[in-house]
């Protein structure tokens, strides 16, 4: 767990500073597994709606990120992925603009 939450916090920390003031109210988190074998899940309102309600959130998914990697090099490529995918969510993009 301890690697996978390494890989999730540098995958934070490499967004560009431009866009960090608008993920304040973004909480990340790590759960052991999806039921539909998703690898992340952003829940909220996009940055445009931010601080309306309950922070937004992104749940990255453990085991099915292990399931799609050979390797450490290809796991914590995954979770950047998955990270920026989800971070994509929250400025309003939907799946067909994301390039994840």
């Amino acid at each position: 767990m301890a690697q996978f939450e390494a890989a999730a916090q540098a995958a934070v920390d490499s967004i560009p500073d431009e866009f960090k003031p608008y993920l304040q109210n973004t909480i990340f988190i790590i759960e052991e597994g999806s039921k539909e074998g998703l690898m992340g899940l952003y829940e909220g309102a996009t940055a445009l709606g931010a601080g309306e309600g309950m922070p937004e959130r992104v749940t990255l998914f453990k085991r099915s990120h292990e399931l799609a990697a050979d390797s450490m090099d290809a796991l914590v490529e995954e979770v950047r992925r998955t990270i920026l995918h989800e971070v994509g969510h929250h400025f309003g993009m939907e799946e067909d603009d994301l390039p994840y």
